[in-house]
C-alpha cells in the first residue's frame, strides 16, 4: 500500500462525504488514466488505492485510526486483499472488488454492460380513516383506487385479439447492443429495445381498448388488512398493489397511510387504554358494581369500598392488541368522584350529620 495520504491524493477534506469522495475520484481517474494522453499510471494507481479505502466506511474508519499501515502485518486490522501490479502492457490486475468501482462505471456508462431493468409501475399512496376501536382490534378495509391496470381485452399484450409478432428491431430478444466510447475505452452496453419495450414482441394490430399500451386507467377495489395497534399516520406497504407497468415490468406498490379518529372516552398509552369513570360519593364509600365500556364491549367492574379520586382500576386484557397479534394491553379506569351541584334540604342535613362525624 502507498504511504501517501489518501485524502490528499483525492484532494478532499477528512470530513468529506461519500458523494464528495466519489466526485473527486472521477475527476482524478479521468485526469491520470494511463490510456489517456498525458496520463500517469503510478498516480492512477494511487488514486484508485485511495478510493478503495475511503469509499468503504469500515476501511475508512480503520485508515483514520491506524493510518496507511492498517492493512499491513501488525497494522491493527486485516487487509482488503487487493494490490496493483505493473506489466509491460501497462497497468494490469488491479483488484477493484468491493471497492465501489462498479458504481463509478454505472455513473459513467449508464449501467455498464448489463441491460437496464424493465421499469416498474408507479407507486400509489392512499389515506384510510379508522376509528379508535378498529385501531385497537384490527380491521380489514376495502379501498377503491383509480390507477393503471392490465388491459383485460389484450391481457397486457397491447395487441388486438392478443396476436403479436417478433420485434424486427431486436429480433425478439427485447434488448439492443450498443457500443460507447469513453476515456477508459470502448464498452459494450445492452439496453432495452425501445420498439417493443423489452417484450420481444409487438402487436400485429394495436388493441383498441388500450391503444397498444397494454394498460388502461380504471378503478380497482382492494382489501387491506390493518393490524391492531397501528399508530397514527403509520404507513402500510402492499407489494404489487400500485400501478401496472406498460413496459412489462412489475407493478408498483401501494402505500396506505392510516389516520385514527379520536374517541373522547378513550386515550391510548402504549397498548393500554385509559378512560375516566365518574362515581358518586356513596359509591366511593360503600363500593359498587358498574358497567364500563372497553374496546371489546361493556364489562362489569367492581368498585372497592373506600376508593379515592385519582385511583386506577385495571381491567386485564381489555386494551389494544399488540402490533402483530401477540398479547393485548389492559384497560385502566381512572376514578373521579362527582360532586353534586344542587342538593335538597334533607340531603344537606344528612351531609351535615356526616360532617359532624368527621366524614
Amino acid at each position: 500500500m502507498s504511504n501517501n495520504d489518501h485524502y490528499q491524493t483525492l484532494g478532499v477534506d477528512k470530513k468529506a462525504s461519500q458523494d464528495e469522495i466519489k466526485k473527486a475520484y472521477r475527476k482524478m481517474a479521468h485526469k491520470y488514466h494511463p490510456d489517456k494522453k498525458g496520463g500517469d499510471e503510478a498516480k492512477f494507481k494511487e488514486v484508485n488505492e485511495a478510493y478503495q479505502t475511503l469509499s468503504d466506511d469500515q476501511k475508512r474508519s480503520q485508515y483514520d485510526q491506524f493510518g496507511s499501515g492498517y492493512d499491513q502485518p501488525g497494522g491493527g486490522a486485516s487487509g482488503f486483499g487487493g494490490s496493483g501490479s505493473q506489466g509491460s502492457g501497462g497497468f494490469q490486475d488491479f483488484n477493484f472488488q468491493g471497492s465501489g468501482f462498479e458504481d463509478v462505471f454505472s455513473d459513467f456508462f449508464g449501467g455498464g454492460q448489463t441491460a437496464q431493468k424493465k421499469s416498474a409501475g408507479s407507486d400509489v399512496v392512499v389515506d384510510v380513516n379508522i376509528d379508535f376501536k378498529e385501531m385497537a382490534r384490527g380491521v380489514s378495509r376495502k379501498v377503491k383506487i383509480y390507477k393503471k391496470v392490465i388491459c383485460k381485452s389484450c391481457d397486457g399484450t397491447g395487441a388486438k385479439d392478443k396476436k403479436t409478432e417478433q420485434c424486427p428491431k431486436c429480433g425478439g430478444s427485447g434488448q439492443i447492443k450498443k457500443s460507447r466510447q469513453t476515456f477508459l475505452g470502448t464498452f459494450a452496453q445492452v439496453e432495452i429495445c425501445d420498439r417493443c419495450l423489452g417484450k420481444g414482441q409487438i402487436p400485429k394490430e394495436k388493441c383498441r381498448e388500450c391503444g397498444g399500451d397494454g394498460v388502461i386507467k380504471d378503478y380497482q377495489e382492494m382489501e387491506v388488512n390493518i393490524p391492531a395497534g397501528i399508530e397514527e399516520e403509520q404507513v402500510l406497504k402492499v407489494r404489487g398493489g400500485g400501478e401496472a407497468s406498460s413496459l412489462g415490468g412489475s407493478a408498483g406498490d401501494l402505500f396506505v397511510r392510516i389516520h385514527i379518529k379520536p374517541y373522547s372516552d378513550f386515550k391510548r398509552k402504549g397498548f393500554d387504554v385509559i378512560s375516566k369513570l365518574y362515581i358518586t360519593f356513596s359509591q366511593a364509600v360503600l363500593g359498587d358494581k358498574v358497567d364500563v365500556e372497553t374496546v371489546e364491549g361493556f364489562v362489569k367492574l367492581k368498585i372497592p369500598a373506600g376508593i379515592e379520586a385519582g385511583d386506577f382500576l385495571r381491567i386485564k386484557g381489555q386494551g389494544i392488541k399488540n402490533f402483530g397479534g401477540f398479547g393485548q394491553g389492559n384497560h385502566l379506569v381512572e376514578i373521579r368522584i362527582r360532586t353534586p351541584k344542587k342538593v335538597s334540604w334533607s340531603q344537606k342535613r344528612l351531609i351535615k350529620e356526616l360532617a359532624a362525624e368527621g366524614l
